[in-house]
């Protein structure tokens, strides 16, 4: 739906609170529709502003995303949206810290899938 994608991608102080309030509660979303899924979690990273948050809430809520989405559909997990921590490299040391502890985080998971750990494992080198 665009309307996910339009609210995920606003320049707006508490897009991050707004992501998470439809993630968890809207009825037509679901982490098991892989189009949807995109349209929200995928467009909220590309909100720049919003995901690089100086404290981490963003990384932090895409690693609990992961972490959910990966027992669902592991190459969504691995292809679409994990890429958006593997350029860590890029950013200043603190956000960089921030997005590296999530990478580390998600390939301690128990029963981490092949495809979200080939992705994680990549991104940490």
């Amino acid at each position: 739906k665009k309307c996910f994608a339009c609210k995920a991608s606003a320049d707006l102080p508490d897009v991050l609170d707004r992501v998470v309030k439809l993630s968890s509660s809207h009825p037509d979303f679901t982490l098991k529709n892989p189009n949807r899924c995109r349209s929200l979690v995928l467009t909220f990273t590309m909100n720049a502003a919003a995901f690089h948050d100086e404290e981490g809430k963003g990384y932090k809520f895409l690693g609990d995303v992961l972490e959910k989405l990966d027992t669902i559909n592991s190459n969504v997990a691995a292809r679409t949206t994990a890429g958006s921590l593997i350029g860590w490299k890029r950013y200043n040391e603190k956000r960089a810290s921030l997005m590296k502890a999530q990478l580390e985080r998600l390939k301690s998971m128990p029963g981490i899938s092949n495809d979200l750990l080939e992705i994680v494992t990549k991104g940490l080198k």
